[in-house]
């Protein structure tokens, strides 16, 4: 026999784990490298990951991921906006 219930169940988390959660799902959603790969934006109409790369010596990579639709780009931009007033 099975039986369903429901189960109210509280769980605290912080603010920065509700921006890192958020952040993850924002990227999976529109197609975007994990964020830990490197720091995405938006320029001239395309996606952009700014990579730091580190042998003997550290440099930056920039590489193009392609075009950035107006409504996906106003998701993104909405997103930092709303985890830049979580900040602690």
């Amino acid at each position: 026999m099975r039986v369903n219930g429901k189960v109210d169940v509280d769980v605290e988390i912080t603010t920065k784990e509700l921006v890192s959660v958020l952040k993850s799902e924002v990227y999976a959603r529109l197609g975007l490298p994990n964020p830990k790969q490197g720091r995405v934006y938006v320029k001239d109409g395309r996606w952009e990951i700014q990579m730091i790369a580190h042998t003997t010596h550290s440099f930056e990579i920039e590489e193009n991921l392609g075009p950035a639709t107006e409504e996906a780009a106003e998701v993104f931009t909405a997103f930092h906006t709303i985890a830049e007033l979580l900040k602690d």
